[in-house]
C-alpha cells in the first residue's frame, strides 16, 4: 500500500471517529438542552425563571470544565479525562430519568461538567492538520456532524414521544451517549503540547483579534439560538397548542437548513468569511422578526427554516476563524476559551430570557433580543476590518 493510501486512509479513519462521537455527544447534549425544560415544567411545575435557571446550572459546570481545568492540563491528561467524563456524561441520563424536582439539580450540573471536557477537544482534533484547506474542511465536517445529530436527534425523539414519556426518552439517549465512551480511546489528540505559559495565557489569546471575532460573531446567534433551544417547544405546546411530539419534531424542521448549510461549508470551504458573517446576522434578524409575527405553526416553521440557515454559518465560521489567526500550538488554547466563553454566556442567557419571558412573553422576547443581536454585530464589524484572514485566499 502507498504511502499516499495509507495516508488518505489515516484521514478517512479519523474523520469516521470524530463525525460518530461528535454525532454521540451533540444528539444527546441536545436532548438534554430541549428535553430538561419540558421535563422541569411537566412533572416538577418549574415557571419558565426556574426553568431558565437550571439550563444555567448545566451551562455554568460546562463552563467550569472547560475554561479552568480543560485548558490548563496538558494532552496525554486531556485524553484520559476525555475518556473518563464520557462515562460520566452517559450515565447522567439514568441518573435524569429517575430524578425528581431537587434531584435534578445536581444532575444537571454534573451532565454539564463532562460534556465541557468533551467538545472543546473535538474542535481541536478536528483541527490537527497542518494543510489549511484540509483543516478548514474537516472542522467543516465536524461541524456538519454537529448538525446531523441536531436533525436527526429530535426526529427520533419525537418518534419516542409518541409511545413513552419524558423521562423514558433519557433511557434511550443514553445508548445514543454511549457512543462517546466506545469510541473515546480512538480519538486523536495532539502529539505534542505546547508547556503551557504567558503565550496560551486567557489575556494573550483574547489580545488576538480573530479570537474577539470568533466570539463576537457566534455571540451573535448564541442569543436566539439559546432562546430557540430553551423556549421554542414551550412556545409551539402553548401558543400552538402543539403536542409533545410535534414540539420536538420542530427542532428537526429548524436543523434542516442548519445542516445543509454546514453541508455547503464542508463541499466547498470559503475563502470570504466576512460575507457569510454579514448574511447570518441579516437573515437572523429575519427569521426572528417571522417568529414574532407568526399567526400560526406553519408560519412559524418558515420562521425556524429561516433561522436554520445562520446557526448552519456562525459556529462553522468562528472555528475557522480560530484556525486561521492561531498557531497550532495555541488552537487548544484558544479552542477551549472559546467554548468556555460560549459555555458561560450560554449559562448565563437561559436564566436572563426566562426573566425576560416572564416579564414580557414568549412572542415578544422574539423581538426583544434583536436590540443586543445588533449591538454585537456593531462590535464584530469593527474587528473584523481589522482580520485580513478572513478574506484569504485557499
Amino acid at each position: 500500500m502507498s504511502n499516499a493510501k495509507k495516508l488518505n486512509n489515516a484521514i478517512v479513519t479519523i474523520a469516521i471517529v470524530i463525525i460518530l462521537i461528535t454525532f454521540g455527544a451533540r444528539a444527546s447534549n441536545n436532548m438534554i438542552g430541549t428535553t430538561m425544560p419540558l421535563l422541569a415544567k411537566e412533572y416538577f411545575n418549574y415557571n419558565n425563571t426556574e426553568i431558565g435557571l437550571l439550563a444555567t446550572v448545566f451551562m455554568g459546570f460546562m463552563f467550569i470544565m472547560s475554561n479552568f481545568i480543560n485548558t490548563k492540563i496538558k494532552s496525554k491528561t486531556r485524553r484520559k479525562l476525555f475518556i473518563l467524563s464520557s462515562i460520566v456524561y452517559t450515565i447522567t441520563f439514568l441518573l435524569f430519568y429517575i430524578s425528581n424536582s431537587i434531584m435534578i439539580w445536581p444532575v444537571a450540573a454534573l451532565s454539564g461538567f463532562s460534556i465541557g471536557a468533551l467538545m472543546p477537544n473535538l474542535i481541536t482534533s478536528a483541527g490537527l492538520f497542518d494543510d489549511r484547506k484540509l483543516r478548514e474542511r474537516m472542522l467543516a465536517i465536524y461541524s456538519l456532524s454537529l448538525s446531523t445529530s441536531l436533525l436527526i436527534g429530535p426526529a427520533i425523539e419525537s418518534i419516542i414521544l409518541r409511545y413513552y414519556t419524558i423521562q423514558q426518552s433519557f433511557l434511550f439517549f443514553a445508548i445514543i451517549a454511549s457512543v462517546v465512551p466506545i469510541l473515546s480511546p480512538f480519538l486523536k489528540f495532539p502529539e505534542t503540547e505546547h508547556e503551557l505559559g504567558s503565550d496560551s495565557s486567557l489575556k494573550n489569546i483574547v489580545r488576538n483579534n480573530g479570537f474577539k471575532v470568533a466570539l463576537l460573531n457566534n455571540l451573535t446567534y448564541q442569543v436566539p439560538f439559546a432562546f430557540i433551544i430553551t423556549f421554542d417547544g414551550i412556545y409551539a405546546k402553548t401558543v400552538f397548542h402543539a403536542s409533545n411530539s410535534i414540539a420536538i419534531l420542530l427542532y428537526s424542521l429548524f436543523f434542516i437548513t442548519s445542516f445543509f448549510g454546514r453541508l455547503f461549508l464542508a463541499a466547498k470551504p470559503v475563502p470570504n468569511i466576512k460575507f457569510l458573517i454579514d448574511l447570518s446576522v441579516l437573515l437572523t434578524i429575519i427569521g426572528l422578526l417571522v417568529a414574532w409575527i407568526s399567526p400560526n405553526i406553519y408560519v412559524f416553521i418558515i420562521a425556524l427554516l429561516i433561522l436554520g440557515i445562520p446557526h448552519g454559518f456562525t459556529y462553522t465560521l468562528s472555528i475557522v476563524t480560530l484556525s486561521r489567526t492561531f498557531d497550532v500550538k495555541l488552537r487548544n488554547a484558544a479552542n477551549s476559551y472559546f467554548f468556555s466563553t460560549m459555555s458561560l454566556i450560554g449559562a448565563i442567557l437561559p436564566s436572563m430570557l426566562g426573566i425576560l419571558v416572564d416579564v414580557t412573553s414568549l412572542r415578544w422576547g422574539f423581538v426583544a433580543i434583536l436590540p443586543i443581536i445588533i449591538a454585537v454585530f456593531y462590535f464584530t464589524e469593527m474587528y473584523a476590518r481589522q482580520v485580513k484572514e478572513l478574506k484569504m485566499y485557499i
